[in-house]
Protein backbone atom coordinates (compact mmCIF):
# COMPACT_ATOMS: atom_id res chain seq x y z
CA UNK A 1 0.00 0.00 0.00
CA UNK A 2 1.14 3.64 -0.73
CA UNK A 3 2.43 5.57 1.71
CA UNK A 4 0.98 9.80 2.16
CA UNK A 5 4.96 10.95 1.74
CA UNK A 6 8.13 9.51 0.51
CA UNK A 7 10.28 9.92 3.60
CA UNK A 8 9.67 9.68 6.90
CA UNK A 9 12.37 11.09 9.81
CA UNK A 10 11.22 8.45 11.99
CA UNK A 11 13.04 8.93 15.01
CA UNK A 12 11.46 12.22 15.41
CA UNK A 13 8.29 11.08 14.72
CA UNK A 14 8.01 7.64 16.60
CA UNK A 15 10.76 8.19 19.49
CA UNK A 16 9.65 11.65 21.00
CA UNK A 17 7.61 10.97 23.61
CA UNK A 18 5.49 13.86 23.14
CA UNK A 19 4.38 12.55 19.51
CA UNK A 20 2.44 10.17 21.29
CA UNK A 21 3.29 6.83 18.97
CA UNK A 22 4.38 3.33 19.51
CA UNK A 23 5.78 1.72 15.94
CA UNK A 24 2.40 -0.24 15.79
CA UNK A 25 0.05 2.58 15.91
CA UNK A 26 2.44 4.47 13.17
CA UNK A 27 2.28 1.78 10.75
CA UNK A 28 -1.24 0.55 11.26
CA UNK A 29 -2.33 4.59 10.99
CA UNK A 30 -0.37 5.02 8.61
CA UNK A 31 -1.13 2.85 6.14
CA UNK A 32 -4.79 3.23 6.81
CA UNK A 33 -5.15 6.81 6.85
CA UNK A 34 -7.34 9.19 4.70
CA UNK A 35 -5.21 12.82 4.94
CA UNK A 36 -6.71 16.31 4.25
CA UNK A 37 -3.29 19.26 3.29
CA UNK A 38 -3.02 22.39 4.70
CA UNK A 39 -0.27 24.96 4.08
CA UNK A 40 1.43 26.72 6.98
CA UNK A 41 4.81 28.23 7.36
CA UNK A 42 6.99 26.67 4.37
CA UNK A 43 5.25 23.28 5.50
CA UNK A 44 2.65 20.86 4.26
CA UNK A 45 0.47 20.20 7.14
CA UNK A 46 -1.93 17.37 6.51
CA UNK A 47 -4.46 16.11 9.28
CA UNK A 48 -5.08 12.28 9.06
CA UNK A 49 -7.60 10.21 10.10
CA UNK A 50 -7.42 5.88 10.30
CA UNK A 51 -9.64 4.14 12.19
CA UNK A 52 -7.30 3.68 15.33
CA UNK A 53 -5.57 7.26 15.20
CA UNK A 54 -5.91 10.58 14.44
CA UNK A 55 -2.47 12.83 13.95
CA UNK A 56 -1.71 15.85 12.50
CA UNK A 57 1.72 16.07 10.07
CA UNK A 58 3.92 18.41 8.72
CA UNK A 59 5.72 17.79 5.69
CA UNK A 60 8.97 19.57 4.18
CA UNK A 61 7.19 21.08 0.91
CA UNK A 62 10.90 20.94 -1.49
CA UNK A 63 11.56 17.00 -0.09
CA UNK A 64 7.99 15.43 0.44
CA UNK A 65 9.32 14.31 4.19
CA UNK A 66 7.30 14.07 6.76
CA UNK A 67 9.16 15.76 10.11
CA UNK A 68 6.67 15.37 12.61
CA UNK A 69 3.42 13.85 13.21
CA UNK A 70 1.89 14.75 16.28
CA UNK A 71 -1.29 11.66 17.66
CA UNK A 72 -4.51 13.79 19.05
CA UNK A 73 -5.11 12.83 22.16
CA UNK A 74 -8.29 15.15 23.09
CA UNK A 75 -10.96 13.11 24.93
CA UNK A 76 -8.13 10.20 25.94
CA UNK A 77 -6.08 9.46 29.25
CA UNK A 78 -2.90 10.82 27.69
CA UNK A 79 -0.11 9.69 25.84
CA UNK A 80 0.44 6.12 25.00
CA UNK A 81 4.07 4.78 26.72
CA UNK A 82 6.58 3.13 24.56
CA UNK A 83 6.25 -0.80 24.11
CA UNK A 84 9.16 -2.82 24.00
CA UNK A 85 9.45 -2.91 20.27
CA UNK A 86 9.22 0.70 19.75
CA UNK A 87 12.22 1.71 22.72
CA UNK A 88 14.36 -1.02 20.51
CA UNK A 89 13.89 0.84 17.08
CA UNK A 90 14.85 4.31 19.18
CA UNK A 91 17.67 2.73 20.23
CA UNK A 92 19.03 0.90 17.46
CA UNK A 93 18.33 3.69 14.81
CA UNK A 94 18.01 6.88 16.82
CA UNK A 95 20.59 6.97 20.22
CA UNK A 96 23.45 8.82 17.39
CA UNK A 97 22.58 12.65 16.59
CA UNK A 98 23.63 12.80 13.24
CA UNK A 99 21.54 9.04 13.16
CA UNK A 100 18.46 10.83 14.52
CA UNK A 101 18.20 12.67 11.69
CA UNK A 102 17.31 10.38 9.54
CA UNK A 103 14.94 10.01 6.54
CA UNK A 104 13.52 6.56 5.65
CA UNK A 105 12.32 6.04 2.10
CA UNK A 106 9.13 4.32 2.06
CA UNK A 107 10.65 0.98 1.49
CA UNK A 108 12.17 1.15 4.82
CA UNK A 109 9.27 1.75 6.06
CA UNK A 110 7.20 -0.52 4.62
CA UNK A 111 10.06 -3.17 6.05
CA UNK A 112 9.58 -2.30 9.12
CA UNK A 113 5.46 -1.97 9.17
CA UNK A 114 5.04 -5.04 7.41
CA UNK A 115 4.77 -6.79 10.56
CA UNK A 116 2.22 -4.98 11.73
CA UNK A 117 -0.13 -4.66 8.15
Amino acid sequence: PPLHNERYKLCRVVCERRNGWTLKSFCQGTYSAICTRQWRNGYISHRCVSPRVEWVERVMQETGCCVDATVKTKGTDGRPEADNETRAFCMKYCEDPIDREREFISREVFELCRQHL
